[in-house]
């Protein structure tokens, strides 16, 4: 398989695994949450703890597929740059692409951390979970953040912007000097081929 296509599978992979963490938060923040709030404590209780037996494997794999592609995607990424030469090595630090990456995988590697805390059971993470709608809240707000600095960093693997090679193509010799002369612009320009033609000498028969 040739390395675009491993780019391409660690690609689809990346996205799948980040639809489903961040539609779950979305979906625990404003579908389950609120439906949640016309059930009793003890009701509620056992919904949760039903739903964290099901929904813990998935937060799990989504987290670990996030990593693994994710480092590399990077890595895959960056040996391109350096491979094809990229502004002579430079294009990393002049699109500051590095400090995307940084900012990127903090707001991951936090989101990966409240997820599984809202999920989990351990008495260390029970504060995250006693107010629940908040940290979701924060949670998703910082997974959005993540997807729009994603975005930002996909929309620059176009590579560097090149200037288009002027000395491509056919250049006809003698043509900016026809369009600048006067002489064949206005009323007058068949008259000046007219008096052209008549003051060259003729060939005699």
């Amino acid at each position: 398989m040739p390395m675009d296509s491993y780019a391409l599978v660690l690609r689809w992979a990346h996205v799948l695994a980040a639809i489903v963490a961040v539609g779950g938060l979305f979906f625990a923040r404003f579908g389950l949450l609120p439906a949640l709030q016309t059930f009793d404590e003890a009701t509620r209780n056992r919904i949760h703890e039903a739903i964290r037996g099901k929904w813990l494997p998935w937060v799990i794999g989504a987290i670990s597929l996030l990593l693994v592609t994710g480092l590399l995607n990077f890595l895959l990424f960056n040996a391109r740059v350096k491979t094809e030469g990229w502004n002579d090595g430079f294009w990393m630090k002049e699109t500051s692409y590095h400090a995307l990456f940084g900012a990127k995988f903090l707001l991951a590697m936090a989101v990966f951390y409240f997820a599984s805390a809202l999920v989990g059971r351990g008495e260390g993470t029970q504060w995250i979970r006693n107010n629940r709608a908040r940290w979701l809240s924060i949670t998703l707000a910082m997974a959005v953040a993540a997807v729009l600095v994603s975005g930002w960093m996909r929309q620059l693997h176009t590579g560097p912007n090149s200037q288009q090679d002027n000395s491509s193509g056919v250049r006809i010799e003698g043509f900016e000097t026809i369009e600048n002369d006067n002489r064949y612009k206005g009323d007058e320009a068949g008259s000046s081929f007219r008096e052209e033609e008549n003051a060259s000498p003729k060939a005699e028969l």
